[in-house]
């Protein structure tokens, strides 16, 4: 599917199965686009963004089917095959932007974005030589790897704020896209295999990786809902709170952990660092700096091992008989899989493990 101009034979059992795989990623965008953009209510905009997108790589892998026509896998054809997919790296910018920066993206972005393939394509159009083919892939291969490098580096920026703010990060974090920027990785190696040595083979590994990568955004990110980064500087309402250099004497004097456990703030699932500040009648920024540097903990870390250590295992000693669920939910956790990664990183076992050791020690007493 995207190739330079090179001549190789073809064979029509090998088109039967190009055709076949071209089939089942336009199926498979398809589907996904219907059901998002047609039948899913109450989608946010991140999921309209990402049914637009199910639909733009639908009609791309659709038109790969004038390849399966006798006389259509030719250098010429391949090569405007290239120059049209290379407009796919768009949908990559737009699906990194919007679960980072939601609404980052407008019309006019969106158009600034694509004046490079447009002038490509163009040039393309009037000047059909092998050095404009070659130029696009190289453009193609320092785009993506431009998107990879900045997109990473956005996750990690959105990730942190969300642990420094939020408590209850269940459809917020964003986590799950870094196994998504190393699978981009790997399927940019690929494609620039595939981009110079143009074999059905090649193709059918394009079709298949596409599917699993989007595969792997859309069963990671149903439920996602980003929130905006705001800017770490404090707001109108904190700068009327004293900001001392260093570590707040009240706070170092045990002034978090009192109104902490005397309140007991680690029981809200939805508790934030706002939250926090408000009852300790301090701000936001001041807060997460203590914790960070006095605690060397996130605000997320720290509520979730209060979380642990004050309610889930005093619970788990003297009442086995609870279920897990139970225990999580009671503990402040707003979710199951939240509270086996607290548990593990707090003890070191899974809950199970733990339930399992705790009633031999007993048995042993």
């Amino acid at each position: 599917m995207m190739a330079i101009s090179r001549k190789f034979p073809i064979f029509a059992s090998d088109m039967v199965i190009s055709a076949f795989f071209i089939g089942v990623s336009t199926a498979f965008f398809a589907i996904f686009a219907v059901h998002i953009l047609c039948f899913r209510r109450r989608r946010t905009r991140f999921q309209t963004v990402l049914g637009c997108i199910m639909a733009v790589w639908a009609v791309w892998s659709l038109k790969d089917l004038l390849l399966t026509f006798p006389g259509m896998y030719r250098a010429d054809v391949l090569d405007w095959v290239l120059m049209v997919d290379g407009w796919s790296a768009l949908t990559y910018t737009v699906f990194v932007a919007e679960a980072v920066k939601p609404r980052w993206v407008t019309a006019r972005r969106l158009l600034v974005l694509a004046l490079p393939f447009a002038a490509f394509t163009a040039v393309y159009a009037c000047w059909t030589r092998h050095e404009v083919v070659w130029a696009y892939v190289l453009f193609l291969w320092c785009y993506a790897w431009t998107v990879v490098i900045v997109g990473f580096w956005q996750v990690r920026r959105y990730i942190l704020y969300v642990r420094a703010n939020y408590s209850n990060i269940d459809h917020i974090d964003v986590s799950w896209m870094i196994p998504v920027f190393i699978f981009a990785v790997v399927s940019q190696l690929s494609w620039l295999v595939t981009s110079v040595y143009a074999t059905q083979t090649g193709d059918v590994v394009y079709y298949v990786s596409a599917i699993l990568l989007w595969l792997m955004v859309l069963y990671s990110s149903w439920e996602y809902r980003p929130i905006t980064v705001v800017d770490e500087a404090p707001a109108d309402a904190d700068r009327q709170v004293p900001q001392p250099k260093g570590p707040s004497p009240s706070l170092a004097d045990g002034l978090l952990e009192r109104v902490v456990d005397e309140q007991q703030l680690y029981l809200n699932p939805n508790l934030t660092l706002q939250d926090l500040a408000q009852a300790l009648k301090s701000n936001r920024t001041y807060v997460s700096n203590y914790l960070s540097q006095s605690r060397g903990q996130t605000f997320y870390d720290y509520i979730n091992q209060l979380r642990i250590e004050r309610v889930s295992l005093p619970m788990m000693q003297r009442h086995p008989e609870y279920k897990l669920e139970h225990v999580a939910r009671e503990s402040g956790f707003a979710s199951i899989s939240t509270f086996r990664r607290a548990f593990i990183k707090q003890t070191g076992q899974t809950p199970g493990q733990y339930e399992s050791l705790s009633a031999k020690m007993s048995d042993a007493k």
